[in-house]
């Protein structure tokens, strides 16, 4: 029972780095990531983005989503996203009365330009 116990606990310990490993190397690919996102967006839009990380909790894809979202939202009330394509400044939203509907914005600024 105890020659059992050790087997599962050596398992245990190799699935956990494993693991691990593989954290810590997705963690590096979303700070490259991060970086290249902060580097296409304009002074201000940067500058509200990193005021909103000091708060923590989200990642910079997560602040400029929800950014964007709340633009669009504000535009196209009652509005559902869904798709969006960031590099190119399109998103698709449902309108409340079940319409499709594409709105562009600017990437570097997130505004909304239609």
């Amino acid at each position: 029972m105890a020659v059992r116990s050790s087997i599962y606990l050596g398992m245990a310990a190799a699935i956990g780095a494993a693991v691990a490993g593989t954290s810590a190397a997705h963690a590096q690919a979303a700070t490259t990531l991060a970086q290249a996102e902060m580097a296409g967006l304009s002074p201000e839009a940067r500058a509200e983005v990193e005021s909103r990380m000091k708060q923590g909790g989200q990642t910079v894809n997560e602040i400029l989503t929800t950014m964007l979202l709340n633009s669009i939202k504000l535009k196209h009330l009652g509005s559902q996203i869904v798709a969006m394509d960031f590099d190119r400044g399109v998103a698709v939203v449902r309108t409340d009365q079940g319409e499709m509907r594409s709105v562009n914005f600017n990437p570097k600024t997130l505004e909304i330009t239609s």
